[in-house]
């Protein structure tokens, strides 16, 4: 991929963080006052992060007395530098937990054009109703003895943008090819090419979204066009193989911000380029933005406060663990347990045990070294937001 067009040139890269740091003060000062409460609270944090504001630990060297700040980190989930080293535990947790040795299918529900703007200005309401009326339009038809006869274990993810960064809300779900039969005795699989009729499932999916959109917040409702409860709504649904590889896909949009931390050049002009792969062609193409441009497009995607984003439904749900091994045992798995239960249990002969997956240690953060002695520096000292940073004791006023 290049990153910029052949003669082209490039005043300087700069990752997205520094781009923040550099055009988000002004964005602020000229938008703040008209900007929603949580975009502005999100990059405020941001720009805090890892800068004394936060906080952070003194280190020095006693013998060259040389010293140094670390400064804390924000743990914004939206923040470029914090937003994504959880992933690999969390892709351990979930291949331990939730992969079956069956078929798996991946769908996508999608909202349409027109109803974007209005779950934009109400995120909170229009992603509850998103993930409520999609899992349960895959739960009613998957029990429909005509369909499937059986119930469903599903994990969700909420996405909200698209490569080019617009506002495209969607919510992608991981599905074994089957279910548990309605008296919890049989495994029911579908076809590993066919789960269940495309149409159907998307009508479904309006419906109750009109439903429950009506029965919630009936003025806001009634504003919405007729048309779009009369036209169709997308759906896509893939055949995953194994389930691991969608699983692994899944973990970058649990962790990752919208932009990630990528470096991008920032041309003459004073635009950035936003470099993508096209979802037409396949090929490398770029926008070229404003810095205003893409500090907007980057904040209509931050989540209301405390959001979750990943959700778990059927007997994929924590709290359906006593149906979710009684599953395994069909399929000849050995149950997922706690802690408390793996002192009791005993693995009935003709099980396989399921080898246990350790999860990978976050290495422990290392002293800096000094830069006369090459030394690792002692940790001297921590201070909290909105205290002021210390200064070694050899450098104290006596």
């Amino acid at each position: 991929m290049e990153s910029s067009a052949p003669g082209e040139s490039v005043q300087e890269t700069l990752s997205f963080h520094e781009l923040l740091c550099r055009f988000a003060p002004d964005y602020l000062e000229r938008f703040g006052t008209d900007m929603p409460q949580r975009q502005r609270e999100v990059l405020e944090t941001i720009l805090s992060c890892r800068t004394a504001a936060l906080g952070g630990q003194l280190f020095g060297c006693p013998d060259c007395q040389k010293f140094r700040y670390l400064y804390h980190s924000c743990n914004d989930r939206h923040c470029p530098l914090c937003g994504t080293t959880d992933a690999d535990d969390w892709l351990a947790r979930q291949q331990a937990r939730l992969l079956l040795p069956v078929p798996y299918f991946l769908l996508t529900f999608t909202l349409p054009d027109d109803l974007r703007t209005w779950v934009r200005s109400h995120p909170k309401l229009g992603y509850d109703l998103l993930f409520a009326a999609s899992s349960q339009a895959l739960q009613d038809l998957a029990r429909d003895p005509k369909r499937l006869g059986a119930q469903l274990g599903m994990l969700g993810v909420l996405h909200t943008w698209s490569r080019t960064l617009v506002f495209h809300p969607h919510i992608h779900y991981l599905i074994p090819g089957g279910g548990l039969s309605l008296d919890d005795r049989t495994w029911i699989a579908s076809g590993k090419k066919f789960f269940l009729p495309f149409r159907p499932l998307a009508n479904r999916f309006r419906t109750l979204f009109a439903q429950k959109l009506k029965k919630q917040a009936p003025e806001l409702h009634a504003h919405i066009p007729e048309k779009i409860w009369t036209q169709r709504w997308n759906l896509n649904v893939q055949a995953a193989g194994s389930g691991e590889n969608a699983l692994r896909y899944l973990a970058r949009y649990v962790f990752k911000t919208a932009t990630g931390n990528r470096r991008l050049d920032l041309l003459p002009n004073g635009k950035v380029r936003w470099p993508y792969r096209s979802s037409q062609s396949g090929q490398w193409t770029h926008l070229d933005l404003t810095p205003d441009e893409l500090i907007r497009r980057f904040l209509q995607h931050v989540l209301p406060q405390g959001y979750c984003r990943v959700r778990c439904f059927g007997w994929f749900h924590p709290a359906a663990q006593v149906r979710a091994n009684r599953l395994r045992a069909l399929l000849r798995l050995a149950p997922v347990l706690s802690d408390a239960q793996k002192q009791t249990w005993k693995i009935p002969e003709g099980l396989l045990p399921v080898a246990p997956q350790p999860l990978p240690e976050s290495p422990p953060v290392p002293a800096p070294l000094c830069p006369c002695c090459q030394k690792p520096m002692c940790f001297l000292e921590r201070w909290e937001a909105g205290q002021s940073p210390p200064l070694p004791q050899w450098l104290r006023p006596p």
